[in-house]
């Protein structure tokens, strides 16, 4: 395998050679051509989920399961119901795999835990953040109802409560999630 390193002003990188059976090449092609990029950024995609995600599932005790199937499992309960299970697994779920994952709790590996393991690559949602003078707003879209929401908003409250001393505020909607980080609430910093 040849490995150049290459640098510039943003990042360093490394240019590496790969043999790939023909039928894999062929799939990473029309993949590539699919998404309307190039086949070296689509393996760089592959390769960063791989590194930040997929080799700590089993490690992290993840599975996957079928959207489906969570929703219509977060609907056989009712709201109370949800609440407490969003509770009870926000305390412990988000520190035990950020200490894993990160190996330090705060502010930022529990938002890069939201924005990654919960919504990137479990699918869950979709993260976005704006930044403000006081502090900065996080919101998460979801395809697993009303439920959902609830779940996530006590699971979240839970974990930031647990490991920030953060008691955020939230809004729900059937599909979404807001809650904002001021400034100075963390007992950490990022």
């Amino acid at each position: 395998m040849r490995s150049d390193v290459n640098s510039d002003a943003r990042t360093s990188t490394v240019t590496r050679s790969f043999r790939f059976e023909n039928q894999l090449s062929q799939i990473l092609d029309e993949e590539a051509e699919r998404m309307g990029i190039s086949v070296n950024a689509l393996v760089g995609v592959i390769l960063r989920r791989y590194c930040e995600f997929t080799r700590y599932l089993s490690k992290i005790d993840m599975i996957v399961i079928n959207r489906e199937f969570l929703t219509y499992l977060l609907d056989t309960y009712d709201d109370d119901s949800v609440y407490s299970m969003g509770t009870k697994l926000g305390q412990i779920i988000p520190s035990d795999t950020i200490m894993f994952w990160k190996k330090e709790l705060n502010e930022h590996s529990v938002l890069e835990y939201i924005e990654k393991i919960i919504c990137r690559y479990g699918h869950l949602g979709t993260f976005d953040e704006i930044f403000q003078p006081d502090g900065r707003v996080i919101v998460i879209r979801h395809r697993l109802g009303r439920k959902g929401s609830i779940f996530f908003q006590a699971f979240f409250h839970s974990a930031l409560k647990t490991i920030l001393n953060i008691d955020a505020r939230f809004e729900i909607t059937d599909s979404s999630l807001k809650f904002d980080i001021k400034d100075g609430s963390s007992r950490y910093s990022a």
